[in-house]
C-alpha cells in the first residue's frame, strides 16, 4: 500500500482528494470540495496505536483552523495477507471532545526521515491514536 492507493482508494468512496505536487507540503493530498486535508502514513506492520508527530500535527491542526479546513489523519496497515486496513482519523475534532483526547505525547529517539536507511536518529515528540478511535476504517485489497 502507498499513499496514492489510499487517495484512489477514498476517492472510490465520495471524495476527490488530489496528492500535493509539493514533496515537501505538511500534508499529502487535498479535497477542495470537502474542505479536507489529509495526511497519510503508510505501514508495513498492523499496530492498535498509531504514531503520530505532534510537529505535523500542531501544524496541520493550526492551519486548517486558521483556513477553514478539515485535517485529517490516514493510516494504512495490513492485518492479513493481500489486504490493508485504512484507519481515518480527525485527531483535532478527538481533541476538542469534551472530555479532550489522550494522545500520550512523549520524545521517542526515532529517524529524522521516513525512509530509515541512512537516516540519523533524533528526538521527536510523538503520540498516539488508537484505532478504536478512528472516524472511518474500511479494508483495501492489495495486489501485487
Amino acid at each position: 500500500m502507498n499513499e496514492n492507493k489510499v487517495i484512489k482508494a477514498l476517492n472510490s468512496m465520495k471524495y476527490n482528494f488530489e496528492p500535493m505536487d509539493d514533496r515537501f507540503s505538511r500534508y499529502d493530498a487535498f479535497d477542495k470540495e470537502h474542505g479536507i486535508m489529509l495526511e497519510i502514513k503508510c505501514r508495513n506492520k498492523h499496530y492498535p496505536d498509531t504514531l503520530i508527530e505532534k510537529m505535523k500535527y500542531d501544524w496541520n491542526k493550526n492551519f486548517a483552523e486558521e483556513n477553514n479546513l478539515e485535517f485529517w489523519y490516514a493510516v494504512s496497515m495490513p492485518i492479513k495477507p493481500g489486504s490493508h486496513t485504512i484507519y481515518i482519523f480527525d485527531p483535532a475534532n478527538l481533541e476538542s471532545d469534551e472530555d479532550g483526547y489522550d494522545f500520550k505525547w512523549h520524545t521517542k529517539k526515532l529517524p529524522e526521515n521516513t525512509e530509515f536507511q541512512g537516516s540519523q536518529w533524533i528526538d521527536k515528540e510523538v503520540g498516539y491514536l488508537h484505532i478504536d478511535d478512528c472516524l472511518i476504517s474500511f479494508e483495501e485489497r492489495t495486489n501485487h
